[in-house]
């Protein structure tokens, strides 16, 4: 009985982590104990986004949902995201449109930035940050410059 119990412990050891072999782990479980399975996001942002001073200004970037790895045991399918955008300097604001959006598995979508500068101040560069966020899962940040231009420049 005891040569079990034993062999028992080593496989569970070897199933946890012999020969570099990685196991999924699920970001959270849902309410029916069904774990999240989180997509494979990333953010494609323009190098810098521009506003006229007293103007506002629609930029586009993308979200795309990559591929699945099956060996993670990752579910195939569709992504709902959240957006939240920081690093906005005083008197510009920026909203995500559309928010959420719903990304299909292995596709892309684009989405609306739109800048409003219509009390800003120039100053110097500025860098923005974009967040996306599906709940439950580590969020993917990705950065750009801000130019908040004058017409005269």
């Amino acid at each position: 009985m005891k040569i079990w119990q034993i062999a028992g412990v080593g496989a569970l050891a070897c199933i946890l982590g012999c020969g570099g072999a990685g196991a999924y782990v699920p970001d959270e479980l849902q309410g029916n104990g069904t774990p999240q399975q989180c997509a494979d996001l990333s953010l494609l942002l323009p190098s810098t986004f521009s506003v006229e001073q007293g103007d506002t200004n629609t930029e586009s970037f993308s979200i795309i949902n990559g591929a699945v790895n099956a060996l993670q045991g990752r579910a195939p399918g569709e992504a709902t995201v959240t957006f939240t955008v920081s690093g906005l300097p005083n008197f510009v604001t920026g909203t995500v449109n559309p928010n959420p959006v719903t990304v299909q598995l292995n596709d892309l979508e684009n989405v609306d930035l739109e800048l409003d500068a219509t009390q800003a101040n120039l100053g110097t560069a500025y860098t923005v940050t974009i967040t996306a966020t599906q709940s439950g899962c580590t969020p993917v940040s990705e950065s750009a410059s801000l130019n908040v231009f004058s017409q005269q420049d």
